[in-house]
């Protein structure tokens, strides 16, 4: 029988708001539990309450963002300045090679536009998983968090929502007026925003001067580098340009949702010292004697397994089914998470691996996943007003041809190529950015038109079109843009310990579910409910 704890406290009506995070814990006078914390504070029911910030003027938010960035090594800043440069290099290598490349086939159209999404997505899916192989080979790291559903099912929403927009959009892209294009372009940091706090649980308020600041900014850049496309107007019929335009905006939002759900998966897999530190010093701040524990807040799962002689019958990394029903949430009087007690530091550190092993592993199954995907969506070429293929068959002629025009067409490789790499820039460059942020990301995205339009004024015969911004344009727009992510930087710089305390809170409950449903977990829950059924 479970032993019921008791916590002294005020009633609800008059309780006073917990502050909680990277807690060190005492006990006052009355006995009570308080948690010393810096961070943020919460109400009885949990919900964020607002915190006196110590940087509330622009000058001291700068000086803080000075600071930091003098205390960081040198190489750190120039690594970060070349995931930026992967990002925007990348997205322009995408789009003159592709112009390229689309002009070295046959004039009739074969192969088409499936056959360059579907070769590319070919290319670096086993660029991805050769890079895999190799890391694997060398250092042999352990692959145990890859028996974990959970990240697989994230696996496959990766894969799902990069072929869902790459689909639609290398489609639609060809028949959208590009000023449509910059309009819904435009859209991709608010919805990276809205995601941001829907699905990672971002704590914190973003209806601040400082992000309204940013994203006007970054709307003028945009505007500013499209400025031509809007002097020459939409063009063609206005009936197929809403339908294609329509197919186009409804592509954006799933690019956001990959890269939400890449700092998810990165987020859950990745090793993070500071959050086992985290999840130690709130185990090891209460110095109180063990004949005094039954009176904590917390429940130890680990304490709670050992009076009942349940240690010798299951595995110090898994719970027992004691131990699964004196704690059915992870959440108990103190409002915390504790995933980690005295036995769950191996747990965690076998579902986790290393940053480059998590991301090699995200980014091989996620184009994979795509990869196949893409190819499950080949019928869809033949439909008359959607591809350009007249059957099934021929989608799939104009597939190989694809392959085969790659080998033998004068340039069509080194095209090709120009067009893969680049993709494989944005890919290794964004997992990283979005490690950090995916609404920062996003903004560093947009610089890539403007940047684009500068390299082809600097190298005028790459420019197929002939009709590009002006230089000075394109250079505005790259500062407006510069200057409007650097403003949601110092928002970030100034939000920091209040969203490290939220994604270790997010953390939290994902190993928590993780560790509750593992098969072995599952099974032993089975079996107790029959043989209490029996009994």
């Amino acid at each position: 029988m479970i032993e019921e704890q008791v916590e002294n406290s005020s009633p609800p009506c008059c309780a006073k708001p917990e502050v909680r995070g990277y807690a060190l814990k005492h006990r006052d006078d009355d006995g009570s539990l308080v948690e010393a914390h810096a961070i943020g504070m919460h109400n009885d029911v949990g919900d964020i309450l607002p915190v006196e910030e110590a940087y509330s003027s622009v000058r001291a938010v700068l000086a803080k963002f000075l600071e930091k960035l003098h205390r960081t090594h040198p190489l750190r800043i120039i690594w970060v300045l070349i995931l930026i440069l992967l990002v925007t290099s990348g997205n322009a290598m995408q789009i003159i090679g592709l112009n390229f490349w689309i002009r070295s086939f046959p004039k009739d159209g074969a192969p088409g536009n499936f056959a360059t999404l579907a070769v590319s997505s070919l290319l670096f899916g086993l660029f991805f998983l050769l890079m895999l192989v190799i890391y694997l080979i060398i250092v042999r790291p352990s692959l145990a968090f890859l028996r974990c559903a959970r990240g697989w099912w994230l696996l496959f929403l990766i894969g799902l929502a990069d072929a869902v927009n790459s689909y639609i959009a290398i489609y639609a892209a060809s028949y959208t007026p590009e000023v449509l294009q910059a309009v819904f372009t435009t859209l991709v940091p608010v919805y990276a925003a809205g995601f941001t706090k829907w699905i990672l649980k971002d704590p914190r308020n973003y209806c601040n001067i400082w992000v309204f600041v940013s994203f006007l900014l970054i709307v003028s850049g945009v505007v500013v580098a499209s400025t031509y496309q809007f002097a020459r107007g939409f063009g063609g019929t206005s009936k197929d340009k809403a339908w294609w335009s329509l197919f186009f905006f409804l592509s954006v939002p799933p690019t956001v949702l990959m890269n939400i759900w890449q700092s998810l998966y990165m987020l859950c897999f990745t090793y993070d010292p500071s959050f086992e530190e985290h999840q130690f010093l709130s185990e090891q701040a209460d110095p109180m004697p063990g004949s005094q524990r039954n009176n904590q807040t917390e429940v130890d799962l680990s304490t709670q397994s050992t009076e009942r002689g349940t240690d010798s019958e299951y595995s110090d990394d898994e719970a027992s089914p004691t131990q699964e029903r004196s704690s059915a949430r992870p959440e108990v009087a103190s409002g915390d998470i504790h995933v980690l007690g005295r036995t769950g530091d191996s747990f965690i550190r076998r579902m986790q691996g290393s940053d480059a092993l998590v991301k090699l592993v995200m980014l091989t199954c996620g184009t994979n996943i795509q990869f196949v995907l893409v190819m499950l969506a080949l019928p869809m070429d033949a439909i008359p007003w959607w591809g350009g293929s007249h059957s099934v068959q021929d989608a799939w002629t104009n597939f190989s041809d694809g392959l085969w025009y790659i080998f033998h067409c004068e340039n069509t490789f080194i095209y090709c190529m120009v067009y893969t790499v680049g993709f494989v820039f944005t890919y290794v460059g964004s997992a990283y950015l979005n490690q950090h942020s995916v609404t920062l990301c996003s903004m560093i995205g947009q610089l890539s038109s403007p940047f684009t339009a500068l390299i082809l004024i600097i190298v005028p015969k790459w420019d197929l079109e002939k009709g590009y911004t002006p230089w000075y344009i394109s250079l505005i727009a790259i500062i407006l843009l510069c200057v409007g992510s650097f403003v949601y930087t110092l928002w970030e710089e100034k939000t920091e310990q209040e969203k490290e305390a939220g994604e270790h809170r997010l953390k939290e409950t994902l190993l928590f579910n993780m560790r509750f449903s593992t098969p072995a977990t599952r099974l032993r829950r089975n079996s107790v409910f029959f043989s209490t059924a029996h009994e």
